[in-house]
């Protein structure tokens, strides 16, 4: 793909494929408090519009402790006007989690997403065919976190 996708139709293609990430976690006082990296694919499910998320790492703990390796999978379902993001691990497959707007290239959030007392919020920059970012918000009673997360394709 030379080019940023133009319209929600355009993403699918864009995200296809391996990536690789690098991911800094954020606490209260705006302090980093853990570091992840790892890889990660999209892949068709042979359902028209949609891809699968799979997600490989190391989560470390700040100052660096040892590595605590993780795995999450998502699916990505892509209408005309929203892409939505589904739970497709644990307990809660097929449950919603995130809904995008793209205005321009940055996919925007059309909705949070309420997890008991807590808000999740985020979006999504695309810059350029090799490389976008996802920046995710969670904020709540007990909860402060800001969360990176840098993509590179593989």
């Amino acid at each position: 793909m030379d080019s940023l996708p133009g319209n929600i139709s355009g993403l699918p293609g864009f995200f296809l494929g391996d990536w690789h990430f690098s991911r800094t976690i954020w606490g209260a006082q705006d302090a980093p408090q853990a570091e992840a990296d790892g890889a990660c694919s999209f892949t068709a499910t042979g359902e028209a519009g949609r891809l699968l998320y799979r997600e490989y790492g190391n989560l470390r703990m700040l100052p660096p402790g040892r590595p605590i390796p993780f795995t999450r999978v998502f699916e990505y379902r892509f209408g005309t006007e929203e892409m939505e993001v589904f739970f497709a691990d644990g307990e809660r497959v097929g449950v919603p989690y995130q809904q995008y707007v793209l205005k321009g290239n940055l996919l925007a959030p059309a909705a949070e997403h309420i997890c008991g007392p807590d808000c999740y919020t985020a979006a999504y920059t695309l810059h350029d065919a090799g490389n976008f970012s996802l920046e995710t918000f969670i904020r709540g009673p007990k909860k402060h976190s800001r969360l990176l997360t840098e993509y590179r394709r593989a």
